[in-house]
């Protein structure tokens, strides 16, 4: 993993980014950064495993289904000013990679006039190129993902756990995301890059 080439790939690609050694101080740096405006977050052990959300609950109106369940809360979470997520990798090309079920990630990190989206990731998320990326995202974020939800089947993904049959209704691998650039008219598209193992 060569942080320093993604870096520079990720800001060749018009991508903010920022870099930080401990999730404390990724979670102080989002917690000055956004006050005073809406806020959505994606599904995100990432997320979860900073808790940034009681923090941004202290100067923000915040959405988040992990909270409050529903598909209310993802249709507000959808329109905020502000959308916090994750990745399942990120290559040392700059390119963004998700996988999603339902969409509500994919279609916040990629809409919204004036909007600041965060993807937030730790270093364990760098892929070499985008095959290795793609791999990474559909066999360990995946299968993992998939894992705390009833009814998954047994996997042969490289790291275990349970995923629902690719062709179940109930399958997670639903659509594919690569972020190859900020969208037209959004604020920012800010990477935060943390050196620790976080997340999926």
């Amino acid at each position: 993993m060569d942080l320093e080439k993604t870096i520079r790939a990720l800001k060749g690609r018009g991508f903010e980014v920022s870099h930080f050694a401990t999730k404390e101080e990724a979670a102080d740096y989002l917690a000055a950064s956004i006050h005073d405006t809406t806020v959505g977050m994606g599904g995100s052990k990432t997320l979860d495993e900073l808790g940034i959300y009681d923090r941004l609950t202290e100067n923000n109106t915040v959405f988040w289904h992990w909270r409050e369940p529903g598909i209310p809360t993802l249709d507000k979470a959808l329109t905020a000013q502000t959308y916090l997520s994750s990745a399942n990798a990120i290559t040392e090309q700059g390119e963004i990679i998700n996988i999603d079920g339902r969409g509500n990630r994919l279609a916040a990190m990629v809409y919204g006039p004036e909007k600041n989206v965060y993807i937030v990731a730790g270093t364990n998320k760098i892929a070499e190129d985008f095959d290795s990326g793609l791999f990474r995202a559909r066999n360990t974020a995946a299968v993992q993902n998939m894992a705390r939800f009833p009814n998954g089947q047994p996997c042969q993904g490289p790291r275990g756990g349970k995923c629902f049959d690719c062709r179940s209704p109930g399958r997670g691998c639903n659509a594919l995301l690569v972020l190859w650039g900020k969208m037209f008219d959004m604020a920012k598209l800010e990477v935060v890059l943390i050196d620790e193992e976080l997340g999926l």
